[in-house]
């Protein structure tokens, strides 16, 4: 079946909590397409990665561990104490309240600490709504990235021939960002997408949902199947700007199927109704690697009809950690981005509550022979004597030869930096670093029972991840009374 539409949207529709379409004004075009839905759908399978060639694994004969206990408490004595992390509530700002009779609407950006999922998930955990009572309205384009976890997602397929693109780093996701600051983008004929729009639990919910893209100046054909049904060919073409594809069908979809027969794509997410009695609606933008510059980069005009007919009453930002990785840090040059790229996220949002999150500490790995040859020596060690050099001076160096607080220093900065912007427009800080007990954390967490850090001493584990957020919870105020009024 072709169907060929090309739509403009006069008055353009939007998904909202009741999960009907309620008319806004004009901007994204909207191009809707009936289709059929089916029951006892088989769960999506997606076709296999190629295989990798088999390489055998040999064991590292001098594998990288953390450095010993005694070697990070010399380096941390000499630490400037003025250094130290600004409180976790630091510049207190609003705190934001569910509107009667309307959920809590709450959107999150960052990089792999939120990707993963277990920060959000614990913040969700702590509250007592259901199951039912939770929900998302935005999936972005970053579904299928290592270390990126879709909890509202059933599942995802992606075919070959798709790159993901991020705004950092992408001047093209840039120029046409979406919701994410994240695309995926294909030119090539056959490369195909694939969803299962079901509940994680196996429940098809859903009758109404957006393909969120970029229309170009030239047509783009694509072919969209539901439900194993036959497929749909559609010409998409309109005004070059964010757009969305609308299936609306009889009954609750379970798996949607995309195919690329001309032109290019460039998919940004989904987009469906937010249920009656969801009481939080939590849209969680997390993706490995991504730096707060995405938004100084992303183009502000591109952004705006994504949140056209999304009121959030918090927003919130967390990244740093990639930032910190740059060596030497260029701290001017670094608050320069961070202010910019809180004046253009501020800008979409102004009406909301706002929050920054600061990055957690990290540690160096050190070789086990390192530990071992230094030791051996019985010498007074380099971090021995840098503790009798007067403050302010060349960091202390332990026996291993290696500075441990040299990511910590810079995340303090970092820190310092994001407590400020964050007063200047309004918003709370609340530091990671901090909420781990300050500096010399991430070798502290790791050696816990069970660890709070992961071995590679930049990320959490699972527990880490609880811990953080619970202690978000009780520095911040995410409690029912605090956010529910209507609960109390």
């Amino acid at each position: 079946m072709k169907v060929s539409l090309r739509v403009w949207c006069g008055v353009c529709a939007a998904l909202v909590g009741t999960g009907a379409m309620a008319q806004t004004a004009p901007g994204l075009p909207v191009t809707r397409l009936v289709v059929q839905a089916r029951a006892g759908v088989p769960d999506l399978l997606c076709s296999p990665a190629p295989a990798k060639p088999a390489t055998s694994a040999q064991a590292d004969p001098d594998p990288q561990e953390p450095p010993d206990a005694q070697e990070v408490e010399a380096q941390l004595s000499v630490l400037p104490a003025e250094r130290e992390a600004p409180p976790a509530g630091a510049a207190q700002g609003a705190w934001p309240q569910a509107r009667p009779g309307q959920p809590l609407r709450v959107a999150i950006w960052g990089d792999s600490h939120l990707a993963a999922g277990f920060f959000t998930s614990e913040l969700v955990r702590l509250l007592p709504w259901s199951a039912d009572q939770v929900a998302t309205q935005f999936i972005g384009a970053h579904m299928n990235r290592p270390g990126v976890r879709m909890p509202w997602l059933r599942k995802g397929c992606i075919g070959p021939h798709w790159k993901h693109e991020p705004a950092y780093a992408d001047a093209g996701a840039a120029a046409a960002p979406g919701p994410a600051l994240v695309s995926l983008s294909s030119s090539r004929e056959g490369a195909s997408l694939a969803w299962d729009v079901r509940s994680p639990g196996g429940l098809a919910d859903k009758q109404q949902l957006r393909l969120l893209y970029q229309q170009t100046s030239e047509p783009v054909q694509i072919a969209i199947a539901v439900d194993d049904g036959p497929e749909q060919v559609l010409t998409l073409q309109a005004v070059p700007g964010p757009a969305a594809l609308e299936l609306a069908a009889d009954a609750p979809m379970s798996v949607v199927r995309l195919r690329l027969l001309a032109g290019a794509w460039r998919w940004q997410g989904m987009q469906w109704p937010v249920p009656e009695q969801t009481r939080l609606q939590l849209d969680v933008f997390g993706y490995p690697g991504a730096t707060v510059a995405a938004w100084q980069r992303a183009r502000a005009e591109a952004l705006t009809p994504w949140w056209r007919d999304v009121a959030y009453d918090l927003v919130m930002l967390e990244f740093g950690t990639n930032e910190g990785n740059v060596q030497p840090f260029d701290a001017q040059a670094y608050a320069q981005t961070l202010r910019a790229s809180v004046t253009a996220w501020r800008a979409q949002f102004p009406q909301a509550a706002c929050v920054l999150i600061g990055p957690g500490d990290r540690g160096i790995l050190v070789r086990r022979s390192q530990k071992a040859s230094r030791a051996s020596k019985g010498k007074p060690t380099q971090s021995h004597k840098a503790a009798k050099t007067s403050k302010g001076k060349t960091p202390a160096v332990a026996k291993t030869g290696v500075d441990l607080l040299r990511f910590t220093r810079v995340h303090l900065e970092i820190a310092r930096l994001q407590s400020q912007v964050a007063a200047e427009q309004g918003c709370r800080f609340w530091s990671m670093l901090d909420a781990m007990g300050g500096a010399g954390g991430a070798y502290r967490w790791v050696g816990q029972n069970p660890p709070l850090m992961a071995r590679d001493l930049i990320h959490f584990t699972v527990p880490g991840y609880q811990r953080l957020a619970q202690r978000f919870a009780q520095d911040m105020g995410w409690q029912v009374e605090r956010l529910w009024p209507d609960a109390r």
